[in-house]
């Protein structure tokens, strides 16, 4: 058993909260790709779990130690929280998991931390320590490692019962969802290539072109590598299809990057519709239109804009999907790391850009225009209270229906919210 795949999944951990460090960088990180497919696996899961669990593992170190949490060496807490992990979560036998993080110890040069790792680990052993009962926001912050804020949150919305399904949802692994890529191919013959080279799936019923899989090593296949298909969460496919954009003629994804959206916007348009995608980011906008081109969606228009400031556009358009900038807290199967990240204070901050963002957004729908707002987090800062503000001092805006959440209840994507608004004076 090798301490590498260990010592880069600290490594990683570490430095995963430093400025502009992010999850994703994984899959780009040089001593990761070093390693066979089997170590990445290992690494994905160690770095997934441990993010996942923090709060648990991170209660386990403070109730074993003699030394107060905020005190240990940054890099020995991640060495006793990804061992803790191991022990607890894995399969990995005991012996080897106290032995490897003993030899981490001296990998990273702390040496002399290596008595004390040992003697946490062996302790955790002997005499694992209770876990707070009942429904506080701290006991449920503890046992479902969530930030105890945020608990509080989940439990004054919805009670008991749906915060610990909602906490249960967040720490479960997100299922990998395909959307068919029809400019290539369809349904029918890219389920019979699945069949063919022996990949499970499963066809998602309630949205088209919408298939799950297993993930794990499918981005090596030959589908994936020919753009005959690309991963989206279904709840994010269903944004885009709540739009019903065939009547329309000017339509504009004004968040557009990294582009599934705006993809599946095209997959449903009029073939002389024109379909504006607009990022305030050139990078990513650049990057969106090069996935474009290998995934050959046609006639789309890119445009660089920012639009806190006045849109740089002459016609006004006859829908607009906003899908706005947020928190993420509704994608924390996903991305665990974002628990970790966010303060509460960030919402209203959010808040205030994405009602910006929005009364920009409307400033150029055509009268009868319709516009779909939506986020991926749970919280009403940045859902509901951004639509309530925004009707309240726009007199020529409509809400259209009911608000759409994929939250609290069951639901197999991520937590979305979405509302539609349309423009009902001149």
């Amino acid at each position: 058993m090798s301490t590498q795949p260990r010592a880069v999944a600290v490594r990683f951990l570490r430095d995963l909260f430093k400025p502009h460090h992010h999850l994703d960088f994984l899959s780009q990180d040089v001593d990761f790709l070093d390693l066979d497919e089997r170590n990445r696996r290992l690494v994905t899961e160690l770095v997934y779990g441990v993010l996942r669990n923090r709060r648990l593992l991170d209660h386990h170190v403070g109730e074993l130690s003699r030394t107060p949490i905020e005190r240990l060496d940054e890099s020995i807490l991640w060495v006793l929280r990804l061992a803790l992990y191991e022990i607890e979560f894995l399969r990995i036998p005991d012996h080897a998991a106290v032995h490897q993080a003993v030899e981490l110890c001296r990998q990273f040069r702390k040496a002399s931390a290596a008595g004390l790792v040992n003697a946490i680990l062996r302790r955790f052993l002997r005499e694992k320590p209770a876990l707070p009962e009942g429904v506080s926001a701290r006991a449920l912050a503890v046992r479902f490692s969530h930030p105890e804020w945020l608990v509080q949150r989940y439990l004054t919305r919805y009670g008991a019962e749906q915060t610990e399904h909602l906490l249960r949802r967040n720490n479960e692994p997100p299922v990998p969802a395909l959307w068919v890529n029809i400019f290539k191919t369809d349904l029918q013959s890219f389920c019979r290539q699945l069949e063919s080279e022996g990949i499970s799936y499963q066809v998602y019923p309630r949205l088209p072109n919408c298939i799950t899989v297993d993930a794990s090593g499918f981005t090596q296949h030959r589908a994936y590598k020919e753009g005959l298909c690309f991963f989206m969460d279904v709840a994010s496919q269903e944004i885009a299809y709540l739009a019903e954009v065939r009547n329309h003629r000017r339509l504009a994804d004004f968040c557009c990057a990294p582009g599934g959206k705006s993809f599946l916007l095209a997959s449903q348009k009029e073939k002389d519709a024109q379909l504006c995608c607009c990022d305030s980011s050139f990078a990513r906008l650049r990057e969106t239109r090069n996935r474009a081109q290998f995934l050959q969606v046609p006639d789309l228009n890119f445009i660089h804009a920012d639009l806190t400031s006045t849109p740089p556009f002459r016609k006004p358009f006859d829908f607009v999907l906003l899908d706005v900038s947020c928190s993420g807290l509704g994608t924390l199967r996903s991305n665990p790391d974002i628990r970790w990240k966010i303060r509460e204070g960030d919402l209203f901050r959010f808040h205030s850009k994405q009602v910006s963002l929005l009364q920009s957004g409307f400033s150029v729908l055509r009268p009868g225009g319709v516009l779909t707002y939506s986020t991926c987090s749970t919280e009403p800062e940045e859902n509901e209270e951004v639509i309530e503000e925004f009707l309240g001092e726009e007199p020529d805006a409509a809400l259209i229906g009911d608000f759409h959440r994929t939250y609290p209840a069951p639901h197999p994507g991520d937590c979305f919210f979405a509302a539609r608004v349309r423009r009902v004076g001149p």
